[in-house]
């Protein structure tokens, strides 16, 4: 164990802890397997250790592979301990399915000590999902016992528990921060949930318009009638904000009909068929269960196109096939993302029993709801109890895009409006909560609107500083040049054009109540 500052010597050259602001303790334990093996928490194996030389936006770190032991399984992780280190944690989450290790560069370049997981599988493994321990490490426990053998393999390197921990994901990402919040409270201090899965509600509303979408060839929409459903949508509603923009800043307020689009005559480039429209508004509707409640919430009306909205999501920017039954399917290895992972999650993720033969085409609803309930508990982040995590000091940041094609935004909001009334109003919740809605984002990036901003700097400043968030600036880059800016408000409230200046300065905007009742 050395306690002088810690020397890297050859390719790594000299590595020597420091804090950002203040000298670092020197690290306590080698950047060695046996070191930090006699240093790791029971039930974490060290499986390799190496020093990694500082490269274009990555500093000279530690890097440690790793397995947490969870009830039946044992959790992959991979853990970057930086020489400047700046005295925290940060958690990345990891997309899809899971099954990889997500990249640890954010964090690293910022000098957090920063981990990720495969959550408790490897992707290549077709069978995992019959493995109720892996499912349920999926799910979320695999983050949580990640976490915690992370930071306390940071706390021995270093010598100290990190000031702070924080967690940031998107998509599956974001699932996996709702579940740490709702499941493990006291895990980080600040957490980020972007774009946020909801799991079996999120599956069950796939399967739902890819029935009706697959259905027969005269149901599917080709890249050209997704292209004019976009550009009606927007010619629509892009004004109902009070400014001709081309973006739909809060599609609540879009009332377009598909049906206005329907062909007269013959079926042509300029207008959908009555079978299209159906699926235009199956997709649109959500799926309401017997109470008349939202199972699978509606998806916002706008911004459709591109390769980067349904066409990457829903109807591929391939066609699909047609089968020898007269019913279309997506082959190959460019399908949808929606549509992969619904067909996944029908095989192997939905149900308790795995039934074979159980799929997106033979799931009912709602006669199947009842066989869905084991899995839905396990992977779906619906609890809008808050209570303990704002109890542990908890600090809590949602965004989401309104385009998101793959996850609808409708689904967050009604969550977070859950949530609020939980916890006691707005008030309430504003004391350790703010959700972002993002005008024209797709899913967790793209789409015509603005997707760059820096959620984590704000998380730190009120974890830290007690500065509680106000509106973000955020940015559209295209070819390295920033052509477009605007503010993201904290929900409820939304942004208004000053009215003189710019429309692409965020500074000719303000945040406020909106217009009507929602």
């Amino acid at each position: 164990m050395r306690r002088a500052a810690l020397a890297l010597m050859g390719a790594v050259g000299a590595l020597v802890l420091t804090h950002a602001q203040a000298p670092a303790p020197a690290a306590r334990v080698a950047c060695e397997v046996g070191a930090l093996q006699q240093a790791a928490p029971a039930g974490t194996t060290i499986t390799a250790a190496a020093l990694v030389e500082a490269a274009a936006g990555q500093p000279a770190h530690c890097r440690v592979d790793g397995h947490a032991a969870s009830p039946g399984n044992t959790v992959n992780f991979r853990l970057g301990l930086p020489a400047d280190w700046n005295g925290k944690f940060y958690f990345e989450g990891v997309g899809g399915l899971g099954g990889t290790i997500g990249p640890l560069t954010k964090g690293l370049a910022r000098g957090y000590a920063s981990a990720s997981t495969d959550t408790g599988h490897v992707a290549s493994d077709s069978a995992w999902g019959t493995n109720r321990a892996k499912e349920i490490d999926y799910g979320h426990r695999g983050t949580h016992v990640t976490a915690v053998a992370a930071k306390a393999l940071t706390a021995s390197f270093y010598g100290r528990l990190p000031a702070h921990a924080y967690f940031n994901g998107c998509s599956n990402g974001g699932r996996q921060a709702m579940m740490e919040v709702q499941r493990y409270p006291t895990d980080f201090d600040g957490v980020i949930a972007g774009d946020p899965a909801t799991g079996t509600p999120m599956q069950v509303g796939r399967a739902v318009f890819f029935q009706q979408l697959l259905a027969r060839p005269e149901h599917y929409l080709p890249v050209e009638k997704i292209e004019l459903l976009s550009q009606a949508t927007l010619a629509a509603c892009d004004g109902k904000d009070g400014l001709t923009d081309g973006l739909i800043s809060d599609p609540r307020s879009c009332d377009f009909d598909p049906a206005s689009l329907v062909c007269k005559g013959a079926d042509t480039a300029s207008c959908l068929t009555p079978a299209q429209i159906t699926s235009v508004t199956t997709i649109y509707a959500g799926v309401k269960d017997a109470s008349g409640q939202y199972y699978a919430p509606p998806f916002p009306k706008g911004h459709e196109g591109g390769p980067s909205g349904w066409r990457g999501w829903i109807t591929g920017n391939e066609p699909p096939v047609v089968q020898p039954d007269g019913s279309l399917a997506f082959t190959g290895a460019r399908v949808p993302s929606g549509f992969g992972l619904a067909d996944s999650n029908f095989r192997f993720l939905a149900l308790e029993d795995d039934a074979p033969g159980f799929s997106w085409r033979t799931f009912r609803f709602p006669q199947d709801l009842p066989r869905l309930k084991t899995m839905e508990q396990i992977l779906s982040p619906m609890d809008p109890d808050l209570r303990p995590f704002r109890k542990a000091g908890g600090k809590l940041i949602v965004y989401h895009g309104w385009a998101d094609p793959g996850i609808s935004a409708l689904g967050t909001l009604d969550y977070i409006e859950k949530m609020t009334r939980v916890v006691g109003g707005q008030a309430a919740a504003d004391a350790f909560t703010r959700t972002y809605f993002v005008p024209g984002m797709h899913h967790c990036s793209g789409g015509p609107g603005v997707d760059q901003f820096d959620m984590l700097s704000v998380l730190e400043r009120w974890v830290e500083q007690g500065e509680a968030p106000r509106e973000v600036v955020a940015s559209r880059v295209e070819q390295g040049k920033t052509v477009r800016s605007r503010p993201l408000c904290p929900h409820p409230s939304v942004a208004a054009y000053r009215g003189s200046g710019s429309i692409d300065d965020a500074a000719r905007f303000v945040c406020r109540a909106p217009a009507v009742s929602r």
